[in-house]
């Protein structure tokens, strides 16, 4: 089975935005050993969810992991992105699409916190 993993920001008009999910997306392919490793935005953005679940099943997919690059559990994780994710299940029968949890609460962001107040203290 070819796992295809889409991180998915939630995008913006400001062009360093996509730069910054696309570092991620490289940081991603470098670090790991997934098969394929793409970036979405919900929205401001190309490639878009859709777009970029395509990119992964044109590039051998089986499965796909959808991790939103999200804080909260807001409205987009709760209803926009499901609602998607549902409408490409329909048009990939066979394929699995699953999402994570978003990144939300965690320790290991306290560190990233703690590095910027010290970088202008």
């Amino acid at each position: 089975m070819k796992t295809g993993i889409i991180i998915l920001g939630h995008g913006s008009r400001a062009a360093e935005a996509l730069e910054q999910l696309k570092k991620y997306g490289e940081m991603l392919k470098s670090e790991a050993s997934y098969d394929i490793v793409e970036i979405a935005s919900l929205q401001f953005n190309q490639p878009d969810l859709p777009e970029a679940i395509k990119k992964v099943v044109d590039a051998g997919a089986d499965k796909i992991i959808i991790v939103p690059f999200f804080l909260y559990k807001g409205v987009h994780m709760q209803e926009d992105i499901p609602e998607v994710l549902e409408g490409e299940k329909a048009k990939y029968p066979g394929l699995e699409i699953v999402m994570t949890n978003h990144l939300g609460t965690d320790r290991r962001l306290v560190e990233i916190i703690i590095d910027r107040i010290e970088e202008v203290s």
